[in-house]
Formats: structure tokens, C-alpha cells, sequence
């Protein structure tokens, strides 16, 4: 049953004036702030706020007043713009499941995602990227233009994956150590990592030797090639000046 409001208009409602609703409870027991059809698609119980003023944003807000009270939760939506789900406290928001409340899912208050109750900051997922870059010949050929110097990357937290189609005409080839430079982020300085920072060769037509690798050394951007051996792969045994090479680096980032 409808909560009722008379008023000079008859108007459905509990107003806090004498021309307009403030709060709406309909017969399904739905209720709205500023709303006077609170009964949104099939929900068991509804709550609307609205607030159709110019310039004028929705809230639902839930706030404690004490000093160790929880912070505030604001879901807002102003036309076209994003919604939002706010913490001013200085805490952790989290996401939990199941008449226990198990923890799924912390937003870290310094920033991340960590999951299923893990508390550790240094644990936490704090980014996920996508991108393009381009890269050239450090050293080992002397390159007079690129056909193709085109790189794509993913990064997610410190790890990154990066794919490049490198196509060039070179000039002369040099006695220095075959170098590819414009990786899209600077390598870990942590010498630990450094052994296992590097990649592979997945298409070339300029290498005599095909069987080479590639490392990436620690706090640069660059692809450094190498023989099986371990020794440098300098751009005079290559089988010619111009060539083309594709190949995939995984590295991490401090």
C-alpha cells in the first residue's frame, strides 16, 4: 500500500514542502528520494534518488559520524559521466561473498587490487596497459630508413610483454654489437631479475645464423642480440645491411 501525502496537488509521498515529493514508498514497498516512480525494471525492492536539476549529480550515501566509523560509500551519476564508488576514509575497500562475508576482492587504500584476502600492498595488481612504440637500430648497422618500425606492448603490474616488426635498410654494416633500442619501459635495476629478462627471435631474413637470442639487460630499454654461444652478435656477420626482424621480449619493470 502506498503511502500517501495530501497535499494541494494530491501528490504520493512524504514532502517536505507544500508543492513537492521529497520521499515516495509505492505498493511494492519501493522506495524513492526525489523520485516519484521509484519501481525500476524487476527488483524485489527499489531505491531511486534523483535529482533532475541543471548540473545536479544522484548520491546514495552512507556515512559514519564517529571517529572509528567506516568511510563514506557514494554511488554518483551525473548525465553521461562515470559512476563512482567512494572511500574517504583512509582505509581498504573491499568486496566480500557469502553468509561469512569471505573477502574476494580489496581495493588497496595506496592503490591496487589484491584478491581472496590477501592484505599485502606488495601483492596487489596495480596496473594493466596496452600500447604501441617504436623502436630503431642502436648499433650494429648503419640504417639510412625503416619500412617498419612497429611495436605493441602489455603490461600488467611490473611484467611486460612486448611484440616488434622491425624492417630496415641499412647502409653498411659496423664490428659493434647488434642492439634494437625504444623498448616502451625502462628494465628493473634489480640484478636479480636480470638472468631472465629477454626474448626470441620469431621471424628473420638478415641473420646468418638463425639460432640467435635475445636479452634484455637491467634499467635500459634496449633488445640486446646474441649468439648461442653467448657472444655478442656484431652487425658485420649479419648476411646484409638491409634486413627484416620480428621478434617478442618479456621484462619487468622496477
Amino acid at each position: 500500500m502506498a503511502l500517501t501525502k495530501v497535499g494541494k496537488e494530491g501528490i504520493t509521498g512524504i514532502s517536505n514542502s507544500s508543492d513537492a515529493n521529497a520521499i515516495t514508498i509505492d505498493s511494492s514497498e519501493n522506495v524513492g528520494i526525489g523520485a516519484t516512480n521509484p519501481n525500476r525494471g524487476s527488483h524485489d525492492r527499489a531505491l531511486l534518488v534523483s535529482n533532475t536539476g541543471s548540473g545536479a549529480r544522484s548520491a546514495i550515501e552512507i556515512e559514519g559520524n564517529s571517529s572509528n566509523a567506516n568511510g563514506t560509500v557514494t554511488f554518483l551519476n551525473n548525465g553521461t559521466s562515470a559512476a563512482s564508488i567512494d572511500n574517504r576514509g583512509s582505509g581498504t575497500l573491499t568486496f566480500n561473498t557469502g553468509s561469512s562475508l569471505t573477502e574476494r576482492l580489496r581495493i588497496q587504500s595506496g592503490g591496487g587490487i589484491s584478491f581472496n584476502g590477501d592484505t599485502a600492498a606488495a601483492n596487489a595488481l596495480d596496473d594493466y596497459e596496452e600500447g604501441t612504440f617504436t623502436v630503431t637500430v642502436a648499433s650494429g648497422i648503419s640504417v639510412s630508413s625503416y619500412d617498419h618500425q612497429i611495436g605493441h606492448y602489455v603490461k600488467v603490474g611490473r611484467m611486460v610483454t612486448a611484440w616488434v616488426f622491425m624492417e630496415y635498410n641499412g647502409s653498411s654494416r659496423t664490428s659493434s654489437h647488434f642492439i634494437i633500442s625504444g623498448l616502451p619501459f625502462t628494465s628493473s635495476n634489480d640484478t636479480s631479475n636480470e638472468a631472465t629478462m629477454g626474448g626470441f627471435i620469431t621471424y628473420q631474413n638478415s641473420f646468418s645464423n638463425a639460432h640467435n637470442i635475445i636479452h634484455v639487460a637491467r634499467n635500459n630499454t634496449k633488445a640486446f642480440f646474441y649468439e648461442l654461444d653467448g657472444s655478442d652478435l656484431i652487425g658485420s656477420e649479419l648476411s646484409g645491411a638491409s634486413g627484416e626482424v620480428r621478434f617478442v621480449v618479456q621484462y619487468t619493470v622496477a
